[in-house]
């Protein structure tokens, strides 16, 4: 089957962001596709110029949920999609990213990943938030799915098979129906893929750009929803577990446990913790802890540099504690997240061709993968 794609883009607020990517996606080599742009809280009445590959809805009563504009679009897209394309409007993509991804379609893979990786990484804030996307890119999307699990959803970039996605959003609206907010939809859908069986697969040369955080006081409202989102799912991460045990399941054993892996800002903070406490149990308990922490940040730069991680990147890395105080706020945050979605905004608005021309020496690597 020729997969046929409904690109979803979902804006809130933001009447400029999402053009450029409109614009990248419009000129993709793979012809089975139409873009379909939610513009949510969005009073001024937008300058669309006509395409037949694009349709826009503004609604007239604000949505005000991310969840609610893909069921909005879900439920009045063309019956001819057989997939679903999930966009943030920050994002950007080279031409060739649906025709990468309708390769895994085509081995019969129903949920796909895509490569998110850093738009902008000039800046100490965008750097460092840059180093979390290259490490976790590489080590719960690209390590799993090699290790024959399941590549983590990153909640933008990812195509799932159409009818799939639709029972699954169909849920999450009645949980916002409910509770008056959604923090992280992508998190209980990954879960429930890998509960029906199917691996989630990961496509490295399936490109997309994502902005990154450029103030500080951006980092606790991003790192609020998604340590919220961590420990909301953690309940079902664990009977993902114990299904996988039961049933001797590879896929829900490994990534369960992947996803129920602490934030690495807890992680951390918990080991050094323990690390203190242990100075005043056992000097050897404490070596062990200390050793281990050690061995942690070793493998975290080993997997930044078999990731490619550009050089701007890494020299961020002594300024992570910058971050780290940041993500405390995060921890503040938790609570808030469960009535406000607490959307991030966006600042770099840029076109693919440009930034293509300077950032695809990045992906050489990955070229005989999209040609």
């Amino acid at each position: 089957m020729i997969a046929d794609f409904a690109c979803v883009i979902t804006v809130y607020k933001e009447k400029d962001i999402a053009w450029p990517l409109v614009s990248a996606l419009l000129a993709q080599d793979y012809p089975h596709f139409h873009i379909y742009l939610v513009a949510d809280g969005i009073t001024e009445k937008l300058d669309v110029k006509e395409n037949e590959k694009l349709t826009v809805y503004q609604p007239s009563t604000f949505l005000n949920s991310k969840v609610a504009s893909l069921g909005l679009v879900l439920d009045n897209m063309k019956e001819s999609h057989s997939h679903v394309v999930v966009f943030d409007p920050d994002n950007l993509v080279p031409s060739h990213f649906l025709r990468t991804i309708s390769k895994f379609h085509d081995q019969g893979y129903m949920a796909v990943q895509g490569k998110r990786i850093a738009k902008n990484i000039a800046g100490t804030y965008a750097a460092l938030d840059a180093l979390g996307e290259y490490y976790y890119d590489f080590a719960v999307r690209n390590v799993p799915f090699r290790l024959g699990s399941s590549s983590t959803i990153a909640g933008s970039g990812m195509s799932i098979e159409k009818n799939l996605y639709s029972k699954n959003i169909a849920k999450e609206l009645l949980v916002l129906a409910e509770q008056g907010v959604v923090v992280a939809e992508d998190k209980s859908l990954q879960s429930e893929l890998v509960d029906q069986g199917h691996t989630i697969a990961y496509a490295a040369a399936a490109i997309i750009f994502d902005e990154k955080i450029t103030a500080s006081e951006q980092i606790g409202r991003q790192r609020g929803r998604w340590l919220n989102s961590y420990f909301g799912q953690l309940p079902e991460n664990l009977k993902l577990f114990g299904k996988g045990i039961l049933k001797f399941d590879w896929n829900r054993i490994y990534f369960s446990l992947m996803t129920a892996m602490p934030p690495m800002v807890i992680l951390v903070g918990l080991s050094g913790l323990l690390a203190f406490v242990a100075l005043y149990i056992h000097l050897a308990y404490f070596f062990l802890i200390a050793g281990s922490m050690v061995l942690f940040a070793l493998g975290f730069l080993l997997l930044l540099l078999l990731n490619k991680t550009p050089q701007k990147v890494l020299n961020a890395i002594p300024k992570i504690p910058l971050f780290v105080l940041g993500q405390i706020s995060g921890i503040l945050n938790i609570r808030k997240a469960n009535k406000d979605f607490m959307a991030t905004t966006h600042n770099e608005i840029s076109e693919i061709s440009k930034l293509w021309k300077e950032r695809k020496h990045e992906f050489k690597h990955l070229k005989k993968d999209w040609e």
